[in-house]
């Protein structure tokens, strides 16, 4: 639900630090003030649990990268009944690169006529111009999930000696965009830990000098396992980080925006409410073709909604078993002591937590 298109007239602007439920208020009434059963609005996927590179701080690493992919006819059917469904929005992003399953080039055009709007993150690795040229066709935005610009640090940080090939995807992207006269937004994202903040300068000056639409610089999320424990979250708090994000923020142009996420770098993953409330509006599949209400609960059978392999995106989101679990989350399930990091569902959660105990100073229409 993060907002990845620009929404001035007239001017580039990105809200990372927020959502879209203000747009789709008919559905948040719905559920949480008649108690409706809805359909979700997006769907984040990811397409298999396998990648081509090693991240240092790479969330697969706790959500297990089996090595599973989901067959082209699941995959393809997801994005067929989909937006039949209701729902608006479909991100390839999760627990494995999504380039790796060679099924999502048929997906995403199958989601692109069926009305969705479709993010696509990549490392770009595996990228060639012909399939670049359909994630462009078919897709509300492209982003390269990319955490240095130079050769050693690249190797360092992604594990592969493949920056140079990297480099030439996104300028190839940024070349094509412009030939077939594409909209899709094209971004680049760092996870910024101690070994990427040199990086963060030379970042945004490739970002400018390719002409990508964005740099978003975020903050890593903590899943609370051994092999994450050396990346500290007050780590954002040194003075260094700070005035580096604030150097980089002041080098946005018309062209390229250059955007620290500043709520949850600054949160560092403490929240103002206890249960996590969005589940009915975000649906999270695992490369596994399971699904579940977020990442972190990946390959947690207690939190399993269902199996695409075994089941219809319809028949989970109809099942009782679903529901069940929905209202687990919402009542039971203690964001402060069950979950860890900094959350992808905290801005939903907390607009819906307003939206339930409003301020005094704060109204809904």
């Amino acid at each position: 639900m993060k907002i990845e298109q620009p929404i001035k007239s007239g001017e580039k602007y990105y809200a990372f630090d927020s959502h879209k439920l203000i747009y789709h208020m008919e559905r948040v009434y719905a559920h949480f003030r008649e108690g409706q059963r809805i359909y979700p609005l997006h769907i984040d996927i990811g397409a298999t649990k396998k990648c081509n590179i090693k991240c240092v701080y790479c969330y697969g690493v706790f959500q297990k990268m089996t090595g599973d992919i989901i067959p082209a006819q699941v995959l393809v059917q997801l994005f067929r009944d989909a937006p039949t469904l209701g729902i608006k929005a479909l991100t390839l992003t999760g627990d494995g690169e999504p380039t790796l399953n060679p099924a999502v080039y048929e997906a995403v055009n199958v989601g692109k006529k069926g009305g969705l709007d479709i993010g696509f993150a990549t490392n770009g690795v595996a990228l060639t111009s012909d399939k670049i040229r359909v994630l462009l066709n078919s897709c509300t935005w492209l982003r390269f999930n990319l955490s240095a610009v130079d050769q050693d640090t690249y190797k360092t940080i992604h594990g592969v000696n493949l920056w140079s090939k990297v480099q030439d995807n996104i300028w190839t992207t940024v070349k094509l965009k412009k030939e077939i006269k594409s909209n899709c937004t094209i971004g680049l994202q760092m996870v910024l830990i101690p070994e990427a903040l040199p990086q963060v300068i030379p970042e945004a000056l490739f970002a400018i000098s390719t002409g990508v639409d964005y740099f978003v610089i975020k903050q890593f999320s903590d899943p609370g396992c051994e092999e994450m424990s050396r990346f500290k979250l007050d780590w954002y708090d040194n003075p260094e980080v700070m005035e580096t994000l604030k150097l980089a923020e002041s080098m946005s142009n018309e062209y390229t925006q250059i955007v620290p996420k500043w709520d949850m770098i600054h949160s560092k993953g403490v929240r103002k409410y206890d249960h996590c409330y969005d589940c009915p509006l975000l649906f999270q599949i695992s490369g596994s073709g399971k699904c579940y209400p977020c990442g972190y609960l990946f390959n947690n059978d207690r939190f399993c909604y269902g199996d695409l392999h075994k089941q219809s995106l319809k028949e989970i989101l109809d099942s009782e078993h679903y529901w069940s679990i929905i209202k687990f989350m919402r009542e039971s399930f203690n964001v402060n002591k069950d979950c860890s990091g900094c959350c992808r569902h905290d801005f939903t959660n907390k607009f819906i937590y307003d939206y339930l105990h409003p301020p005094e100073h704060l109204s809904f229409i």
